[in-house]
Parts: C-alpha cells; structure tokens; sequence
C-alpha cells in the first residue's frame, strides 16, 4: 500500500509542477503586483494541503479486507483526486503541446535583431485553450458524481427474429446488470433505479451480474426492495466476475466457497432464480424459449467459470434460446459462430462510466478494449446486447454513460416487413 502511495505522490507533484511553471508563464505580466504572488502560493500550498490530505485519508481508511464500507471510501476519494488531478491532467496535455510549439518556433522562426521587448509576445492560445476544457471537465465530473451516477434511463430496444415463437411476439424483457450495490452511499439512489424498473411492467427481468463489488453483506440491506419487483415470469440472474469473490484475498478456499453460497442465496431472497450453469424453459401462449445462464467467463485475466456446455443440457430442442453471460467477449469467441442461441444478454463494461451516447452516436474509451461494449450488435442472425450497468465502481460518477435498465421488446421479423411496407 505504501508503494502506491508514493507512486501517487510523485504522480502527482509532477504534474503539479508543471502546472506550475505553465501557470508562472501564463501570468509573468502580472509579476511585482500583489496578484502574482497570491495566484502562485495559492497554488502551492492548496496541492500540499490536498496530497496531505489524500494521502493521510489512505492512512487512516487502512486496507480494507472484507469491509466494504472501507472500499467505498476508497471510491470517494478517488473521486475526490478525479476531481482536482483530471482536470490539472487536462491542462499538462495542452501545456505540452504549448510548449512543442513555441520550442519549434524558436529554433526555426526568423530571427530579429531589432527585438528590444524583455518579455516574448506569446499568447498561450493552447494553453488557454486546456485551461477551459479544464474548467469543463471539471464540471462534468462534478455532475458526473453528484446526479450523473443515478440519472437512470430506461432505453427501450426491440429486436427482430425470423424465428420467434409465435406466443413470444411481443415479450418484453428487463435486462439489468452491474448494480455493485456495496459502491452506493445513498440508498434512495438504488430506490430511484428499482423505482423505474418497477415502472417498466415488463414480462421478466434478467439480470447480468455483478450484484455487488466483493461479498454478500453489500445486498442485505436491499433484499425486500428487490423482492417487490415481480413480474409475471420471473427474475432470472447470473454470476458476474465481481460476485465469485476473486477480488479478496481469502484465508482459504472454503471460506470462499461460504461466502459464493451466501451470494446466491441472499439473491434468492430477492426474488431471482439462479442460473449457474443451468437453463430454465418458460412458456406463453402454447410456446416456449429457453433462459441459459453461466457462471462468469471472460478473457484473461478474468477467469473462465462458465461452462456453456452444461447450461445447454436438456434444452437442445428448444428452438429459441437466450443467454445469460456477463462478459461480451464469451459471446464473440464461443457462441456467435458456434451456438444456435439467438440472443445473448452481457454487461460487465459499464460503458467505462465515460463516454458519449446521443442522437444515434455511441463512443467510450472502453470501446477500444471491449468493441461490443453498449447495445445492440448483430452477428451471423444472432444478437448480443450489452447493458452499460446500473451501478458503478472505483470512480464514484456517470459521466455521459447513464446508468441504464434495458427494456428489450422481441417481434418476429415479419411484423418488421409489414410495418415497412405499410
């Protein structure tokens, strides 16, 4: 702990000091008033204040084993040093790039013998130019921290099957994933999400995983809330990589093992039916499909629990069929060519809580690692829709990425063909 400690420290102190001597620069014509020196110590002693502060918070906060009160502290001030360095970040990009430009301009500009000022006319367009994105960026991780973290959104999606059961034309699905229950200070935050789920008056609810960050205890004070959401076939859930417990460090395996039972059984109390490598088959109208559920499988480092083989077992022929499985990559490397499953349902990306969604364009950093990262994609006749989560985890905020309960509708493609034609 002590190392990343001091990593953070020097972090940051040198991008404090470069922030320092750009701001020096910015302000040199005001050098002899009283302004230039209140500007510059304030600037100072206000860093030295904030790493002290951060850094006896760590100290004092202490490892959090199995507390996870203590993670969400941890979570806070990470918030808190988004807040005041991604922003002072910001600004070291533009320096830099104001800095390269004026070292070019000077080794190959033309030179004037008559120049006689003692101060360079430079007008730090860059620099200023990052001194307001700064000023911007840190106004949306404000926003993103106070209301962006709970501005749920149910996005209403509906996909088209040439082989949808008849019965099912119509059948309306609630996808939920990554609510990380234990990184929610405000409980009227996880109310107001349930609140629009609720709202929603969908056929079933399928969540994706990761109910909580480490263990159990981060549901109990939310059972009875989840349990009063019932819709008429069900509640349906999956283990995400969060929920199997490999973020601890467990005195031994069997107290591991306890602690998955305990997960699976506290998410029974709230209503859902556990598909551990299993499947379940519902009926409507004389019809039937297929709900499949694994246990997390993801590329690695994240570890393969899932076994899709097992999940498939006694459904084989039942012709339509949805998946469960919390990471997106399971369905790009084994189903999308290798099952007739027609829809998989994953989170696990969280849209990496920063991003752009509007007016059709969808764009997040996350989008580099994981391409198939929010909504609905195609492949082969087969679909995968991956919900950005409910919740959130490590930064405390939503910025652009809202928090967001999935309402996906299924048709047959036909009555797509008789819309398009009237």
């Amino acid at each position: 702990m002590f190392e990343k400690i001091a990593i953070l420290v020097v972090f940051s102190a040198i991008i404090d000091v470069i922030n320092y001597y750009a701001l020096k620069s910015m302000i040199r014509r005001l050098r002899g008033s009283g302004a230039y020196g209140i500007i510059l110590k304030g600037y100072i002693i206000f860093s030295i204040l904030l790493m002290a502060y951060f850094v006896l918070s760590f100290f004092y906060i202490g490892y959090p084993g199995y507390d996870y009160e203590k993670y969400r502290s941890f979570f806070i001030l990470f918030g808190l040093y988004a807040l005041i360095y991604f922003p002072r970040i910001n600004f070291v990009l533009f320096v830099i790039i104001q800095w390269i430009y004026y070292g070019i301009k000077k080794v190959f500009g033309s030179a004037s013998n008559f120049r006689v000022s003692r101060i360079p006319k430079r007008s730090f367009l860059v620099q200023k130019i990052g001194l307001v994105l700064s000023v911007v960026s840190f106004i949306l991780v404000l926003y993103g921290m106070i209301w962006g973290k709970s501005d749920f959104i149910a996005r209403q999606t509906t996909v088209y099957f040439d082989d949808l059961p008849k019965g099912f034309e119509g059948f309306k699905i609630a996808q939920i994933s990554d609510v990380h229950l234990g990184s929610f200070s405000d409980r009227k935050d996880v109310l107001k999400g349930l609140k629009l789920l609720e709202d929603q008056n969908v056929d079933i609810v399928l969540f994706t995983g990761d109910m909580v960050n480490n263990i159990a205890d981060e549901m109990e004070n939310y059972i009875s809330d989840f349990a009063k959401i019932n819709p008429k076939y069900g509640k349906y859930a999956i283990l995400g990589n969060h929920d199997m417990g490999d973020y601890l460090k467990w005195k031994n395996a069997d107290l591991k093992y306890k602690e998955l039972l305990r997960m699976e059984d506290f998410e029974r109390q709230m209503g859902f039916k556990m598909l551990l490598n299993q499947n379940d088959i519902i009926y409507r109208k004389g019809d039937s499909i297929a709900i499949l559920g694994v246990e997390n499988w993801g590329k690695p480092p994240f570890k393969q629990y899932g076994d899709l083989s097992k999940a498939m077992q006694g459904v084989e022929d039942v012709e339509f069929k949805i998946l469960l499985s919390h990471d997106p990559s399971h369905f790009m490397l084994k189903v999308k060519d290798d099952e007739l499953i027609q829809l998989t349902l994953s989170g696990h990306t969280h849209g990496m809580q920063i991003g752009i969604r509007c007016c059709g364009f969808k764009w997040s950093p996350i989008s580099f690692i994981y391409p198939q990262w929010n909504g609905l994609y195609k492949y082969n006749n087969k679909y995968l829709h991956v919900n950005p989560g409910f919740g959130f985890i490590g930064l405390p905020a939503r910025i652009g990425i809202r928090p967001e309960i999935s309402i996906i509708t299924l048709q047959n493609s036909k009555n797509k063909e008789s819309m398009s034609n009237e």
